[in-house]
């Protein structure tokens, strides 16, 4: 008897282990809010660094659906945005079969996807995320780095 209760525990334990892994391995929540690039890599050499950005990528993430949409802002002195009216869905997925279903082999295999919902599908990997911290990786091999972005008002300084 003992042996089957703790056999349910595990199994229990288990369960809500992989189903909560989604959101706590990659820290997901952290996708939602204003990215300023700082450089772009390719096969571990920087190509280009951003010393100032006049657009900001603005993603928008709803976790309960695994979804969300990435947009370009463009800050001004005041502290708002100029917004776009131009954005662009994606869904998001922590799945290695869905890269090899596409015969992808640029984008890393354990890393979070996002499968951008246009004519291309176009697929980026999310290398590196944490609170101040964005590294994508595209299909193409292209390392993009960001930093987390704060606007902020120069008027009332």
């Amino acid at each position: 008897m003992k042996k089957i209760i703790s056999l349910l525990l595990i199994s229990v334990l288990l369960v809500f282990v992989i189903l909560n892994s989604f959101s706590q391995s990659w820290n997901v929540k952290y996708l939602t809010g204003y990215w300023e690039i700082n450089s772009v890599s390719k096969d571990g050499n920087r190509i280009k660094n951003y010393p100032f950005n006049g657009t900001i990528d603005y993603f928008i993430l709803n976790e309960n659906s695994n979804s969300g949409f990435r947009k370009k802002v463009k800050p001004r002195f005041d502290g708002n945005f100029d917004v776009t009216m131009h954005q662009i869905g994606f869904d998001i997925y922590e799945e290695k079969k869905y890269l090899k279903l596409l015969s992808l082999d640029v984008i890393p295999e354990n890393s979070l996807k996002l499968v951008y919902r246009n004519k291309e599908k176009l697929i980026e990997s999310v290398v590196k995320i944490d609170s101040m911290n964005l590294i994508i990786k595209n299909s193409d091999g292209y390392s993009y780095e960001y930093k987390r972005f704060y606007p902020k008002n120069y008027l009332n300084e």
